[in-house]
């Protein structure tokens, strides 16, 4: 499924002009469930199962690309500073390849404006910290996380390269996404507390039943069954 930038400009304002009533939350149009993984562990795969199974759309990539569309840049290069935000080079770079003045809490503002409109129709968000952007929300935020070699051996026996040279890939990149939500959010995605569900894949050969789980558990927080506070439907136009 695919949903345009007029629906997503809707949705921010509704967002800004409707409030729920006193103790509840908004409920999305669609369930919302935020992934958060370390490399290796199966979270794309899971976030490409939870899409399928509930008919959600898959948001990595293509937040990118919204992100880009505000930022008045191109996906490759919003990706030099969504990789590496909050370091001055990478923020003099991305300037001179868009010829756009973005500083840090430009890139934030813009990355939470994004974040909260999806959050307003529904979909599986990866990375980028939406799970802090959408904590006071209608959505399930999950955590996929693995110890280094032994995703470093996945990833080897799905032929993307040696264990060793996988294992130091996966050091690097989970630093580098702690690092960015560190620096965009001040949150540490090593607490645990940050999220509603966190799911340790060393020993899962398939991840179906953790999909089960959280189908069942994204579409108990959609109904309002499970958060503290219910989740109200926007009123209807």
């Amino acid at each position: 499924m695919t949903t345009n930038v007029l629906d997503v400009i809707s949705a921010m304002a509704e967002a800004a002009s409707v409030q729920p009533a006193h103790g509840t939350l908004h409920r999305p149009l669609q369930p919302v469930i935020t992934i958060s993984r370390d490399y290796g562990s199966g979270g794309d795969i899971i976030a490409t199962r939870l899409c399928q199974r509930l008919g959600l759309t898959l948001y990595d990539e293509e937040l990118l690309r919204r992100i880009a569309e505000r930022l008045k840049g191109d996906p490759a290069t919003v990706r030099l500073l969504d990789e590496g935000i909050g370091r001055a080079k990478d923020m003099w770079f991305y300037r001179l390849l868009s010829g756009h003045d973005v500083g840090f809490e430009t890139y934030r503002t813009t990355l939470i404006k994004v974040v909260v409109s999806l959050g307003r129709l529904g979909g599986v968000i990866v990375g980028r910290g939406a799970h802090v952007v959408l904590a006071d929300a209608c959505a399930l935020r999950v955590r996929i996380a693995g110890t280094p070699d032994i995703c470093a051996r996945r990833m080897a026996r799905g032929g993307h390269g040696d264990a060793a040279s996988e294992e130091t890939k996966a050091r690097e990149i989970n630093h580098n996404r702690g690092k960015f939500v560190w620096e965009v959010f001040g949150s540490r995605l090593s607490d645990a507390h940050q999220f509603d569900i966190t799911i340790n894949t060393d020993r899962m050969d398939d991840f179906e039943d953790a999909v089960e789980m959280l189908v069942g558990m994204a579409t108990a927080i959609h109904s309002g069954r499970v958060l503290r506070h219910g989740c109200e439907a926007a009123p209807q136009s």
